[in-house]
């Protein structure tokens, strides 16, 4: 049987499958030793920090920040109580209380909040799989290694409040998910009114 031409979708599908293989395979291994890897505790809690930085007015109970950002109220507790530890937000308890911000988004960097949820970016110090003889890094370490870093200085060089204030392509935290929803329950709505017999 001839080979298939490969189309470039066929050539940019096997570049994918690749890429997850490759991070599946090794990503396992270096997940403690370097890998830049943002948890989804990492990204609950930006989310939550851009909520704040978007929101000063007053102080945003869990509920209200975990439906605004889609995060599970009880796990977003549980990181807004770290980032509390860590000085980020401030609790408020009472009538009117909830969550804020316990500095200005331009002294809370990015770096600041992975380092308050443990996701900070690891660097490779020796070679991750222990390979005897591998006293210094080896290419591939190597190369991982500086990726690592260069992240490092992207997440410690940005303040929240670059986050809220960049107006290339979409805002952080676009607030058009309880709109889309409205539309998506009207067709739901139409379509279940079709399904049903004439009187």
């Amino acid at each position: 049987m001839p080979a298939l031409p490969k189309t470039d979708a066929w050539i940019e599908t096997a570049k994918r499958a690749r890429i997850v293989d490759w991070v599946l395979h090794f990503g396992r291994g270096l997940a403690r030793e370097g890998s830049v890897v943002i948890t989804n505790t990492a990204e609950y809690a930006l989310r939550a920090v851009v909520y704040l930085a978007k929101h000063p007015q007053q102080a945003a109970a869990a509920q209200t920040i975990g439906h605004a950002t889609h995060v599970p109220v009880g796990y977003l507790q549980k990181i807004l109580r770290q980032l509390a530890r860590a000085g980020i937000v401030s609790a408020q308890r009472g009538v009117g209380g909830g969550f804020a911000l316990a500095k200005v988004p331009t002294a809370i960097s990015v770096h600041s909040v992975l380092r308050a949820t443990d996701s900070a970016v690891d660097r490779i110090e020796r070679c991750p799989l222990g390979i005897p003889g591998h006293a210094e890094l080896c290419s591939l370490h190597r190369l991982l290694d500086q990726q690592a870093a260069s992240a490092e200085q992207a997440f410690a060089s940005t303040s929240i409040a670059d986050l809220v204030a960049d107006q290339a392509g979409a805002s952080a935290l676009c607030e058009t998910a309880p709109r889309l929803a409205k539309l998506t329950r009207g067709k739901t709505d139409r379509a279940a009114r079709r399904s049903q017999p004439p009187p």
